[in-house]
């Protein structure tokens, strides 16, 4: 292929194309012979596999019915569906070759950035980090796992474990052992803050984590100092809000219901596990039934919003919904332009970022609406929760995901794929290659009514 095909190549296409391939060959690995116990249905294995890929955590079987060969696979289409088959095949062709012009390019519009000639760096960077991460993660669950299970099981779970916190999945070895949730360790400090710092390191992206580093090493070494760009800036400043917001309404909702027999030091710890893990991970210390109306509320709101561009979470990103908020500020304060941190925001990010959200809520909409008529047995709050889970990846169902017809597993299916590589990811992916016309032309301006 040229570098100039290669260049052309949309982004939207390679992701959109990539993620089904690898659910596709997930699907048929789990379909063999060796990979599970009983008989399962090809639309229950393909709905594991884009679960799994997607790291959302939604299963209509069992997953104890899987043999360790299933289970492996599984952890395997995790590990590759939050960091994305495209930059794993970067990765890998850049360990033996070096990245021409039109793949670091690509590479560039994959990860959407301005600058890509550290591209390779950036690349190495992002599978060094998630490795050690999550084998420091497995080496500290395995601590606590060594004295409840056989050794096989316990390295096997706690490798599990440390992949799904690290990948914001929220799948963990008690999907095998058909429990509800990770109750039984919300009085363990080391498992909650192992878990914890795993999905929030998984949650702030590689990009910015990147930049935290060359930040810290220009700071030890007297180098000129490094300045953050808008992106970490904005994902920074966004996190931490979310973070105290999502932290104190939590425990204002919840300090006299699932709160209520713990110490204050395990009251924090798990305020600060659930506040972390609503982003997009999907853990939880209690059932959902459980928690107050309000907090099921929260629980929507901040996975719809999710992590970062770039990180192993998913949701419409925080970066979006701060593009958002300034918009709405700018037309507020009256101006025609947007900023933020003193820096105008480009004209194409702001429209992409409304087309987003727009396209996001509508597809909820329009999948509510439709499982609202096939599923005849879900009420309303069941079916809106489902679909907000599914589609912010989070992994939450009040009525038993199981409980889906086959035309209502599709829909599901469908929710998921959509919510993990983005609606306009989505449109444009499908959307088939028109020529532009260069010819620069503007219609006569004419003001409408507004509401």
């Amino acid at each position: 292929m040229s570098k100039n095909k290669l260049i052309n190549i949309s982004p939207a296409r390679i992701i959109l194309f990539s993620f089904f391939i690898l659910i596709l060959c997930g699907t048929l690995l789990l379909a063999l012979p060796i990979a599970h116990i009983t008989p399962m249905s090809f639309i229950d294995l393909f709905f594991t596999a884009t679960s799994a890929t997607c790291v959302t955590g939604l299963f209509t079987i069992p997953l104890s019915n899987f043999t360790y060969f299933g289970k492996t696979v599984i952890l395997g289409l995790i590990q590759i569906g939050s960091l994305g088959l495209a930059t794993m095949s970067l990765f890998i062709i850049s360990l033996f070759i070096d990245l021409g012009l039109g793949t670091r390019f690509m590479a560039g519009q994959l990860f959407e950035l301005d600058s890509w000639k550290n591209i390779k760096r950036i690349l190495i960077f992002t599978f060094v980090s998630t490795f050690t991460i999550e084998i420091f993660g497995a080496f500290s669950f395995f601590s606590i796992f060594h004295t409840q299970y056989s050794l096989g099981n316990a390295i096997f779970y706690s490798l599990f474990h440390a992949i799904s916190s690290f990948c914001n999945a929220g799948i963990s070895f008690f999907h095998f052992l058909t429990e509800q949730n990770l109750g039984m360790y919300k009085t363990n400090y080391l498992f909650l803050g192992t878990t914890t710092i795993l999905t929030f390191f998984g949650g702030l992206g590689f990009i910015t984590w990147h930049e935290i580093m060359m930040r810290i090493r220009a700071y030890f070494f007297s180098l000129k100092p490094y300045r953050f760009s808008l992106h970490s800036k904005i994902i920074l400043c966004g996190t931490g809000t979310l973070f105290l917001v999502t932290s104190v309404l939590f425990w204002l909702l919840e300090h006299n219901n699932t709160l209520k027999n713990l110490t204050i030091g395990q009251s924090i710890a798990n305020t600060i596990f659930h506040a972390i893990s609503f982003k997009s991970c999907g853990f939880i210390l209690a059932s959902l039934t459980d928690f107050q109306p309000a907090t099921l509320f929260l629980i929507l709101l901040i996975g719809l919003i999710g992590s970062s561009p770039g990180s192993t979470g998913s949701g419409i990103k925080i970066t979006t919904f701060a593009l958002f908020l300034s918009v709405i500020k700018s037309a507020i304060n009256g101006r025609t332009s947007a900023e933020l941190f003193e820096r105008e925001l480009p004209l194409d990010q702001i429209y992409k970022a409304i087309a987003v959200i727009s396209l996001s809520i509508g597809w909820i909409l329009f999948t509510t609406f439709c499982l609202l008529i096939i599923e005849k047995n879900w009420s309303f709050l069941d079916v809106f929760f489902e679909t907000v889970s599914a589609f912010s990846n989070v992994g939450f169902s009040l009525k038993g995901t199981q409980n889906l017809s086959t035309l209502g597993k599709l829909f599901i299916i469908a929710t998921m794929f959509i919510g993990r590589i983005g609606s306009l990811t989505f449109i444009l992916g499908l959307k088939l290659k028109i020529k532009k016309d260069t010819t620069e032309f503007s219609y006569p301006e004419e003001r409408v009514m507004l509401g």
